[in-house]
């Protein structure tokens, strides 16, 4: 469960981007950044778990893909 503070901060600055099959819900900042990496961050849904997170949203979490994952597509790895 997030803080109050990031729930404010979410509604006010952030744009959603997608869920995934657990619940999680995972933002953007709505307005782009200049001169730095626009913010990504994920709302748990139950207990903040880290390892909730699937692979592909974690990939995009940590700026490895730029595109975050269609629902009910994941990435296959050889």
């Amino acid at each position: 469960m997030a803080t109050v503070g990031t729930r404010i901060y979410t509604a006010l600055f952030g744009k959603r981007v997608g869920e995934d099959r657990f619940g999680n819900v995972y933002y953007t900042e709505k307005t782009p950044a200049k001169g730095r990496r626009t913010k990504r961050w994920v709302i748990y849904k139950g207990v903040d778990e880290g390892s909730k997170v699937p692979a592909e949203w974690h990939a995009w979490l940590h700026y490895t893909m730029d595109a975050f994952p269609a629902p009910g597509n994941r990435q296959k790895y050889a």
